[in-house]
């Protein structure tokens, strides 16, 4: 009889332990996730971009502005992050309906890897949208945003942008041109 009480009383005390323990915590969210900078976590996820952008300094602020022959803000494209299910750091770009970039696929793929503050890219499919060779592939130190609930990510280059320009743009037109995504969604 004691060990079936004995037994009862540590069935109970385990149940009681397990409800006592449970807690519910939210996720952090993706400001909180980027307030230190680049990092992963803080990568992972849907981005927005609303075409090439130039910045302008007003007063002491720079202000970003959509090139005008390339405003894909009724439609961005969007840039989005995430780990497969081989574990491979992939990201997927998906080109907007109103692209003037030509490219044959709507999707552009390829692989990712953080290094400190540095972002490493590298096309591995739908290449034909990025033609030559030494854009397939590109080291970015992007810059991170937080404000408020609302985060920005602004590459000082073009990569995804760069073929909405073709191949007339020269160097020297695209040199001042950046890419600023908006968080979008985790998913």
């Amino acid at each position: 009889m004691t060990i079936k009480i004995l037994a009862m009383l540590a069935i109970a005390a385990t149940l009681i332990t397990a409800c006592g323990d449970e807690t519910t915590s939210t996720p952090p969210t993706k400001a909180e996730q980027c307030a230190a900078g680049l990092t992963s976590d803080c990568l992972l996820g849907t981005w927005s971009v609303n075409g090439p952008t130039g910045a302008t300094a007003v007063g002491n602020d720079i202000v970003y502005i959509i090139d005008p022959n390339y405003d894909l803000t009724s439609n961005p494209a969007t840039l989005k992050f995430y780990i497969d299910e081989k574990n491979v750091k992939t990201f997927e770009f998906t080109h907007s309906s109103l692209s003037k970039a030509g490219c044959d696929l709507p999707k552009t793929y390829g692989k990712w890897e953080l290094n400190g503050s540095a972002l490493h890219l590298k096309v591995t499919t739908n290449t034909a949208c990025i033609p030559e060779r030494q854009y397939e592939e590109a080291t970015i130190t992007p810059e991170i945003a937080v404000t408020g609930a609302k985060v920005k990510m602004t590459f000082k280059q073009l990569f995804f942008m760069r073929p909405e320009y073709g191949g007339n743009a020269s160097l020297e037109e695209l040199q001042d041109k950046y890419e600023v995504y908006t968080f979008v969604t985790a998913e």
